[in-house]
């Protein structure tokens, strides 16, 4: 298999951890202030691993893919640009779409042929969403295979709501002014999975649900 570019840890990632080492770090309002509104997202089972010889490869590659429904409940109509980050516990990120071409989503559409019949593609579904469950949008995520030593990962979804905060960065200073640097950390809904299987056989691992936490990220 073609090796696949994994990237290390981002500076948002490394925030994370410095920020839980240096002070509280902010949580989400458990009361939305006026003007906040957050999507509703429905996940159809767990994270599966789809293994497919694209065009143009003498080699099959595995990706990881979690089909899901967003549904708008907010009252307006908003605009949905999400991000999906995942994130090993060897401290590997990979981004979803990574290395990602349309035969790989194209084998997921046909698995899902009777029970998803309007999957549509990631980017197809982001910008305005409309009012109500009529309009509810499915789509699918798709990532990279991962790190084949990992034991867990966590799945970052921003974008889902727009709640967001501006905190200083625990270690990096704006040269322009002295003071640390300001960051922006966005509402992002956590998801945790633990690994069943092992690095000798990759293809046969599977991911089982642990916890759904929402952080600011």
């Amino acid at each position: 298999m073609a090796q696949i570019k994994k990237t290390t840890i981002l500076a948002s990632t490394l925030l994370i951890t410095l920020l839980g080492t240096a002070f509280a770090a902010p949580k989400p309002a458990l009361v939305p202030q006026e003007g906040v509104w957050q999507l509703d997202i429905e996940f159809h089972g767990q994270p599966r691993q789809i293994t497919i010889t694209l065009p143009g490869d003498t080699q099959p590659r595995s990706f990881w893919y979690l089909p899901y429904t967003i549904t708008n409940n907010t009252g307006q109509e908003v605009r949905f640009y999400p991000q999906f980050d995942l994130l090993t516990d060897t401290l590997r990120l990979y981004h979803a779409g990574e290395g990602v071409r349309r035969p790989v989503f194209e084998a997921i559409r046909q698995r899902y042929g009777n029970t998803i019949p309007l999957l549509e593609p990631e980017s197809m579904v982001t910008g305005r969403i409309l009012l109500g469950a009529d309009n509810a949008r499915d789509s699918v995520v798709i990532f990279p295979d991962f790190d084949p030593e990992a034991t867990s990962v966590s799945i970052f979804i921003a974008g889902l709501s727009n709640e967001n905060v501006t905190v200083p960065h625990p270690t990096t200073i704006d040269q322009r002014t002295g003071q640390a640097k300001q960051i922006l950390l966005r509402k992002t809904l956590q998801l945790q999975y633990r690994i069943v299987g092992d690095a000798i056989t990759p293809r046969q691992r599977v991911m089982l649900y642990h916890s759904m936490n929402w952080i600011m990220r």
